[in-house]
């Protein structure tokens, strides 16, 4: 296999892999939409339950491709905390579901959104300079964290 072929395989698994760990993650909640999460007081810009699987399948997917990015850029300053900032998004990323909606902690789960949000809007303006594709490709994740956010503010708020 040449060297370009394994870029290529290496992309894909890296797209696949954050895409498949995030299924798992959201599958687990599963039982919960339909019991604890439907009796919830949730705002009026809450988009339909199908709107999620499909914007966090893109999403992970976006994720996949920038961590593939990160991790085979040569080395240059900052690249560590650019590492360091995209892991700890994705461990926060990964706990919120189950602190939302398995354990219920409506409160926690807004930090750990706040937390994120923090931390991918730092890996957007440090990655910018010698990673633009990066910085760019994980503006629209920001954006619907943001407004995650929002709506779990709104949870936490009115129930």
């Amino acid at each position: 296999m040449n060297a370009e072929n394994k870029n290529r395989l290496s992309l894909i698994i890296w797209i696949v892999a954050l895409i498949v760990i995030g299924s798992v993650i959201g599958s687990l909640t599963k039982p919960e939409i339909s019991t604890w999460y439907s009796t919830l007081h949730r705002s009026t810009l809450t988009p339909p339950n199908y709107v999620f699987p499909v914007a966090w399948t893109i999403l992970y997917g976006i994720i996949g491709a920038c961590g593939w990015l990160i991790w085979r850029a040569s080395a240059f300053p900052n690249l560590s905390v650019i590492k360091t900032l995209y892991v700890a998004q994705l461990i926060l990323n990964w706990s919120w579901t189950p602190l939302f909606f398995h354990y219920h902690l409506t409160g926690l789960s807004l930090l750990v959104l706040g937390l994120m949000d923090i931390l991918v809007c730092a890996l957007i303006c440090i990655a910018y300079r010698r990673m633009r594709t990066v910085s760019l490709l994980m503006i629209p994740y920001l954006l619907w964290i943001l407004f995650a956010s929002y709506l779990n503010f709104y949870i936490w708020w009115y129930n």
